[in-house]
């Protein structure tokens, strides 16, 4: 591959000329908020150089390898001349697909999406295991190739929603990895139940393996359990705290799918309350009952809170309804 920067060479090229419709080297949003850098364009010029690559056999028309929001940002200055641009007349397909990524990688860290479709562009020209050996010097940062695979088939499967909650750091790329493996119908039932709640990564993957095991379970689609009464109440409530509709989801998917755990929680979770603890302690139960280790916390803001609070717990650790809580 040519790419070597004295293969470089600066080109005066009518705005006319280039073709902004044509975006497969594009890796950010192209509906990106560019009036702050259209005004300093106005104002200071471009002071870094579009890289272009020609097209057709004229080689009169061009498009955009690196430098979407420059061009477009002369053009919403309403700009009609000629522009300063850059091309590499021997670089290759992959050499011109390596100089998109890196122009963007190398500004700042790409979000999810971005590497993404990167991985996407550049697996049309370079094999994954030249990419991994080569990602330093592209992205600014080692990748192997396994995380190039995931990226891949994300990139190949996962629904556009699941690639903006990504960038919104609500899907993990571990779920999103999971969402891609299914069906296309069912990809999409994760991403819109995705979009109305906020939860963390062990979170979204319990939710998903919930949904999938209660729909084996009661032979139902997942895409019909998606639309259950019930769920869907959860999602579309006017609950702006997508945080709680999150543990509200799951509090509902693990209920139905351990039903019998979930009564016998509830009839501890009463056991507890007649300890009366009071507020400023809490009595945690186990995950799922999958462990038998409970935990106690307490706080306090003064000696005295703090003795109250361990007069307490002395005063229930003989109580019957904790001997009988600890039996299980």
């Amino acid at each position: 591959m040519s790419n070597q920067p004295d293969k470089f060479r600066i080109l005066n090229i009518p705005l006319a000329n280039i073709d902004l419709t044509d975006i497969r080297y594009q890796i950010s949003k192209g509906n990106d908020d560019i009036s702050g850098l259209a005004l300093s364009i106005k104002q200071m010029g471009l002071t870094s150089l579009p890289l272009v690559r020609p097209m057709g056999k004229s080689g009169d028309t061009y498009i955009v390898v690196a430098g979407f929001k420059r061009i477009s940002a002369l053009v919403h200055n309403g700009y009609k001349g000629n522009v300063v641009c850059q091309t590499s007349p021997q670089a290759s397909e992959a050499d011109y697909a390596i100089h998109a990524v890196s122009d963007n990688a190398f500004q700042r860290p790409l979000t999810p999406a971005e590497l993404i479709k990167s991985i996407l562009i550049l697996t049309q020209f370079l094999d994954k295991p030249l990419i991994a050996e080569k990602s330093l010097s592209i992205f600014n940062t080692q990748l192997n190739q396994g995380y190039i695979n995931d990226l891949q088939k994300i990139g190949t499967y996962l629904p556009q929603g699941g690639l903006e909650l990504m960038d919104d750091g609500r899907l993990s790329i571990k779920s999103a990895k999971k969402i891609s493996g299914e069906p296309p119908e069912l990809a999409n039932c994760f991403v819109s139940l995705f979009s109305a709640i906020n939860t963390s990564s062990s979170k979204q993957m319990e939710i998903i393996t919930h949904l999938l095991e209660i729909a084996a379970r009661e032979k139902i689609s997942p895409q019909d359990l998606y639309q259950d009464q019930k769920i869907q109440d959860i999602l579309v409530s006017d609950n702006k705290d997508l945080g709680f509709k999150g543990n509200l989801l799951r509090s509902c998917l693990i209920e139905r799918r351990f039903p019998h755990l979930e009564k016998r929680r509830q009839e501890i979770q009463k056991k507890i309350n007649s300890l009366k603890l009071g507020p400023g302690i809490k009595l945690n139960l186990p995950d799922n009952f999958e462990s038998t280790t409970y935990s106690l916390a307490f706080e306090f803001k003064t000696l005295d809170e703090f003795s109250n609070r361990v007069d307490t717990i002395d005063r229930v650790s003989n109580h019957p309804d904790l001997v009988e809580i600890l039996k299980r």
